[in-house]
């Protein structure tokens, strides 16, 4: 059966097994409006789930050539949500640069994003926006340092003012990422530094002239 649609959560997860590279959290919560206005019902997955498990695949942001790991458990008796437990594949540069993202996104704070791809194959005839039954053929873990990277100091400058932006850089040099991965962090630390922020004070200008050392000092 084709995929004809996503649904996107931002979730708190939970939890988490960094030597292990496993990650539970919900894909999708029920009895609650979704981003299109569609409100799953209880069971709407265990058929799916029951039948298809094998196949259910885990993705980056949908695209099925990035597979990044495996669902080890999928519990659709939860009383509160589709509860995933997934499996990361740490020998793969895209799965632990995901698995790290998913882990600095909770140490500070922050949700991430999960999706499901899905079909509705039943809905209630009563009320149309209640899904009875979904096909299930994947759920995928959305970038969080987004390849775009004027997308992604939008969303920098925010967890700036929230949550201070030097720390939460400075983390993520701490954690098993991809040279690749590190490469696209070095860019928003030079787009970050190199244009003013719109809510600087002068409170923010040690943080602003640490940012710039930093960046020096990924040049050497």
């Amino acid at each position: 059966m084709e995929i004809d649609s996503f649904k996107q959560l931002s979730y708190d997860l939970k939890d988490l097994d960094e030597a292990k590279g496993i990650i539970v959290a919900y894909a999708n919560v029920y009895n609650n409006k979704d981003n299109v206005g569609d409100i799953s019902a209880p069971g709407s997955f265990d058929k799916t789930v029951s039948e298809n498990f094998k196949r259910i695949r885990v993705l980056k942001d949908h695209n099925p050539t990035i597979m990044i790991g495996i669902p080890l458990e999928i519990d659709t008796k939860d009383t509160y949500g589709l509860l995933t437990t997934t499996k990361f594949n740490m020998k793969k540069d895209s799965a632990r640069d995901m698995f790290n993202d998913v882990q600095l996104m909770h140490d500070n704070g922050l949700n991430a994003e999960l999706s499901i791809g899905y079909k509705a194959v039943k809905r209630d005839l009563k009320n149309k926006s209640i899904i009875q039954e979904y096909f299930l053929g994947e759920y995928s873990f959305l970038s969080n340092w987004a390849a775009n990277p004027l997308a992604t100091v939008r969303d920098i400058k925010s967890i700036k003012t929230h949550y201070g932006i030097l720390s939460l850089i400075e983390k993520s040099y701490n954690l098993n990422y991809s040279d690749t991965r590190l490469k696209e962090i070095e860019i928003l630390l030079k787009s970050l530094s190199n244009e003013p922020f719109k809510e600087d004070t002068q409170d923010d200008k040690p943080i602003i002239d640490a940012l710039k050392s930093f960046r020096e000092s990924l040049k050497n």
